[in-house]
């Protein structure tokens, strides 16, 4: 088991890094109301590290934990997790400001980060410490702090032990999808597999009892860890206003599970006694940063499983920050030269078209080495039946990636192209 993270999750955001809106600090009469909210709702089984004990795994808890390493293996291997180590390390780091101090020093699980290319809404941790946040999710939140409400459910179900008392209820079993579609990645890889724990963290969840002690856990935390919890609680109503489709088949995707957990939030709210005070985060400014290529990249994965619009809203966030982004300018591409072969006119396609080649183009400005928009305008051309352009661009992107994956198939096109 790998040591955790030294003591970083106790530390606040650095002066003039973050930007707060209605900053909230607790009182002690919401310390309180938390504490008798979070023990009404308690499960059978105490917390990791109640009591100032160190944990002992109860029977079978072991068990169930190699089963979980199992399912997590085996989910890696269907779903591509997405690279970026240092986002990685920022999530790995908020999970930790979100644990207790001792669920961490007394015995349990360190945490382990996987960010999954899956354009749908989750983020889930399995009862050994491994917690999977999707990019689409990364995408939709509005701020570190409504992704810090979400990921402390996700320690809170960890810490609380809700896998193993849902084991011991007999919660847990596979779940039937013949004939379910559209499936995103990750579910595909859940349902396909038969992977029970993944399941009941993602998709079906522990029982409305534990669900609500997830949300009265998870905001004691982010008030500790120094999160704004007025901001963050937004998120479920942001994620619930969203067109997103029959793609999303996780909790988060659910419109009731959403206004069950902003009801949930807000009643824990109201009855807490809070006094406006400068300095609660609500993002900062490394967070904005290390999620802007995550979220782009995001956009293309929305744009494979045909959700236009939604991506189309997640390129203009990444311009607006970043309007010399290559990649982004490549993708919008993408999305008009696909909106070009779905046009119902002839003058629909022609426009469509355009936009395209212009994004193509400006992309190729930006960043000349950027190999895939020369495929891409090369595609464009050879649909429009301008061979000779379609030649000369595939031609430039075999010498700009002379070892792509599909460099040989591109250079039979290049050489039927020339015929």
């Amino acid at each position: 088991m790998a040591p955790n993270p030294p003591n970083a999750r106790h530390a606040p955001a650095k002066p003039g890094r973050s930007s707060s809106s209605s900053a909230v600090r607790p009182s002690a009469v919401w310390l309180l109301m938390l504490a008798v909210l979070i023990s009404a709702c308690a499960t059978r089984l105490p917390p990791i590290g109640a009591g100032g004990q160190p944990f002992v795994p109860a029977e079978g808890e072991r068990a169930l934990w190699a089963q979980a390493q199992k399912e997590s293996e085996a989910l890696l291997q269907r779903v591509r997790a997405y690279d970026d180590p240092s986002l990685s390390k920022y999530l790995t780091l908020m999970a930790e400001r979100l644990t207790p101090e001792v669920a961490r020093t007394l015995g349990g699980p360190a945490w382990r980060i996987e960010v999954l290319r899956d354009p749908t809404l989750s983020a889930f941790a399995m009862p050994d410490g491994r917690l999977f946040v999707h990019s689409g999710l990364l995408a939709a939140v509005a701020s570190e702090a409504q992704l810090a409400l979400v990921l402390g459910r996700a320690v809170a179900q960890v810490t609380h032990r809700h896998a193993l008392a849902a084991a011991r209820d007999g919660r847990l079993g596979s779940l039937q999808h013949a004939g379910v579609t559209p499936l995103s990645p990750t579910a595909a890889a859940i349902l396909g597999r038969s992977l029970p724990l993944a399941a009941a963290a993602s998709i079906t969840g522990y029982g409305a009892r534990r669900e609500r002690e997830a949300d009265a856990v998870a905001l004691a935390a982010l008030v500790r860890a120094g999160w704004d919890p007025a901001d963050a609680t937004g998120v479920w109503g942001l994620l619930v206003g969203e067109d997103r489709g029959p793609l999303e088949t996780f909790q988060l995707g659910r419109p009731a599970w959403l206004r069950e957990r902003s009801e949930s939030t807000r009643r824990v709210l109201d009855r807490s006694g809070t006094v406006v005070a400068p300095g609660a985060v609500r993002t900062t400014e490394e967070f904005e940063a290390l999620r802007r290529a995550v979220t782009r990249d995001n956009a293309a994965e929305d744009i494979r499983q045909g959700r236009f619009a939604l991506a189309r809203r997640t390129l203009e966030r990444v311009l607006a920050a970043a309007p010399t982004d290559a990649l982004a300018h490549s993708c919008y591409g993408d999305l008009h030269r696909l909106q070009a072969q779905q046009a119902q006119s002839p003058g629909e396609r022609a426009s469509a078209a355009r936009q395209a080649e212009a994004r193509y183009a400006r992309a190729i400005a930006l960043d000349p080495a950027l190999a895939e928009p020369h495929r891409q305008l090369g595609l464009l051309h050879y649909e429009r039946g301008d061979l000779a352009r379609a030649r000369t661009e595939l031609e430039q992107y075999l010498a700009l990636a002379p070892g792509a994956p599909d460099a040989r198939r591109v250079a039979e096109y290049v050489q039927e192209l020339g015929r």
